[in-house]
């Protein structure tokens, strides 16, 4: 059955399965225009309905505007052990954060949600003389037909995702392909030819490029028609959607 996937600009998705349950995948929805990344054409009003919020970790541009959705809806957050404190602190009620840490699996509505790890670093500053740190994640989404999406946020490359293809065969993934400014030079954590070699080894039919500010999706989407040309790369503008459905494989008569 169909999935919708629409982009919301930097690493936010919004996911819409078959049977209209949403989700809003790192909502981070204000830019960051100082570091060339604009604010997202589509509006926070747009998720008074949305039924889960997940986030990967609690770096700001993940977090974006997770705990306002949360406030504005009756959704559910899922997220690292970190997101979740700063949830707390933002006067979000504990029976409505699912916290995970990787290999935990979650059933959600007709979903299913599994954590995986990410090489990477959940950190952020809580009160004055608090900071925190957690394991980042990256998500494996179940859809009720059973189609699977890998969510990377930010990682780095690793061998484990040869093993997530082997073990998991996802059928769609979203990956960083770019980074932003940290002393005049890109903090990039997957470059496009290794998000190209990720997406081979996940064996996905499709992939997203996401968290790129100039030509790196473009990039991406060349290096993947020299590594993997089986797999299809989608740049979708700030906005744009697409109705994903899986291929069917042809059964011999």
């Amino acid at each position: 059955m169909a999935i919708k996937f629409r982009y919301l600009g930097w690493t936010a998705f919004e996911i819409t399965m078959n049977n209209g349950f949403r989700i809003i995948m790192d909502p981070m929805l204000q830019g960051r225009p100082s570091e060339d990344v604009p604010p997202s054409p589509i509006g926070i009003e747009e998720f008074d309905d949305v039924d889960l919020v997940m986030v990967t970790h609690v770096a700001a541009d993940h977090v974006g505007q997770a705990f306002e959705i949360m406030k504005r809806s009756k959704a559910k957050l899922v997220c690292d052990m970190s997101t979740r404190f700063k949830a707390l602190a933002a006067g979000i009620a504990a029976e409505r954060i699912l916290f995970m840490v990787s290999g935990v699996r979650f059933k959600i509505g007709e979903i299913h949600v599994k954590a995986l790890p990410a090489t990477h670093l959940s950190f952020s500053q809580l009160g004055e003389n608090q900071f925190i740190n957690s394991q980042p994640l990256s998500y494996l989404i179940t859809a009720p037909d059973g189609e699977r999406l890998f969510f990377g946020g930010d990682t780095s490359i690793t061998s484990d995702h040869k093993l997530f293809g082997e073990l998991y065969k996802p059928d769609v993934a979203m990956l960083g392909v770019g980074g932003v400014n940290v002393l005049g030079q890109s903090f990039t954590e997957l470059y496009p030819d290794e998000a190209a070699m990720v997406a081979k080894w996940l064996g996905v039919e499709l992939a997203f490029p996401m968290h790129y500010r100039y030509n790196e999706g473009r990039e991406f989407a060349d290096e993947l028609k020299k590594q993997a040309p089986n797999v299809k790369a989608l740049l979708l503008e700030p906005g744009d959607s697409h109705l994903w459905e899986k291929k069917k494989v042809a059964v011999p008569a």
